[in-house]
């Protein structure tokens, strides 16, 4: 190159370095450059790669956990290369040991390996050691015990609707077992969710990582949440669009979702009330609506899988109780008649 071409080069390098650098991005690959000094900063720029807000809280849950465990046995991890199989291995046994289902230990296995195919593909690590350590076999039917119909109906007729909180109880029961709502997307359901569209009431639901699904309202479930607005403007609730439709504080407006373990006790306080013995969660109230479509044998399973928010209809499928009823089965079906 010649001596103008460079002295051309130079200065035009001089004008994108005064002139144009944005200022904030610059700042922001200089961060990017810096080094790490501790484990929190790997794990930060780990999560910073998902987009979903309620996947981060997910994995962010699931590593402190494992890390907290590693502490346990006297390793303060600094840098991914400091996690062996063996740490892996020990945090998958202690896992089965706690009972935990397949599924949740998985969940939890899984954030930990993702993280570690993080590291490797980042030049943190040269090679994955948790490659050697198999997880449990996820069960391919779900254990959670459904309601029966006069449970439910026993269950949403138990609270006193002499009280607000009676009002707020009975709610979020019709919610569940009405539209077979996860704990978390039932305690997100703003007064804005509700809607209007071509002669439709509809509740816009907030699903798994960030994605919406649009459910139409039944008359009684119309009626109910009419009923529901109704007594919590009598305690002097007045709704606002970006109010939660849950109110469960004693005396004034939500300013926060109600915290999904109330959502749990509320449906074991009702259930040990109705005499129902058996174990029941917020989930048996999902299982309950996604068990009752398919059970009638009307409602197409795809149509039931995008109703409960499932990606994949195998998902749907294990609550299909159907496969292990006997009066259907297909050994009925079987006739050799010419045999002797």
């Amino acid at each position: 190159m010649s001596k103008k071409s460079l002295q051309l080069a130079d200065k035009n390098t001089q004008l994108i370095k005064h002139d144009e650098v944005d200022e904030e991005l610059y700042k922001k690959f200089q961060e990017a450059d810096s080094h790490n000094v501790s484990i929190q900063d790997f794990i930060d720029d780990f999560i910073n790669q998902f987009i979903s807000k309620q996947t981060q809280k997910a994995y962010i849950t699931d590593l402190m956990l494992f890390f907290s465990f590693l502490k346990k046995g006297g390793l303060f991890v600094h840098h991914p290369e400091q996690i062996k199989g063996a740490h892996f291995q020990f945090y998958r046994d202690e896992l089965i040991e706690k009972k935990y289902s397949s599924a949740t230990i998985n969940r939890k296995l899984v954030a930990v390996r993702s993280f570690i195919k993080w590291s490797m593909a980042s030049g943190l690590i040269q090679y994955n050691p948790l490659d050697i350590v198999k997880l449990p076999k996820v069960q391919t039917e779900t254990p959670t015990l459904a309601f029966n119909d006069s449970e439910v109906v026993q269950m949403i007729n138990a609270p006193d609707l002499s009280t607000r909180k009676g009002h707020s109880d009975k709610i979020v029961m019709t919610l569940l077992f009405s539209l077979g709502l996860r704990r978390s997307e039932l305690v997100g359901i703003k007064i804005g969710d509700l809607y209007q569209d071509r002669g439709h009431y509809v509740l816009r639901i907030k699903g798994k990582g960030d994605k919406d699904r649009h459910l139409p309202l039944n008359p009684n479930l119309i009626a109910s949440l009419k009923e529901y607005t109704d007594a919590m403007a009598k305690h002097g609730i007045q709704f606002e669009k970006d109010d939660f439709l849950i109110q469960s504080a004693k005396n004034e407006k939500n300013t926060k979702p109600m915290n999904g373990s109330t959502v749990y006790r509320i449906i074991e306080k009702y259930a040990k009330l109705c005499g129902i013995n058996k174990k029941v969660s917020p989930h048996s109230c999902r299982a309950t609506a996604i068990s009752h479509l398919l059970d009638t044998q009307k409602t197409p399973i795809r149509d039931v899988a995008i109703f409960a928010g499932h990606s994949k209809i195998t998902t749907t499928e294990r609550y299909d109780k159907r496969r292990e009823g006997l009066d259907n089965s297909a050994a009925y079906d079987i006739d050799y008649k010419d045999a002797k």
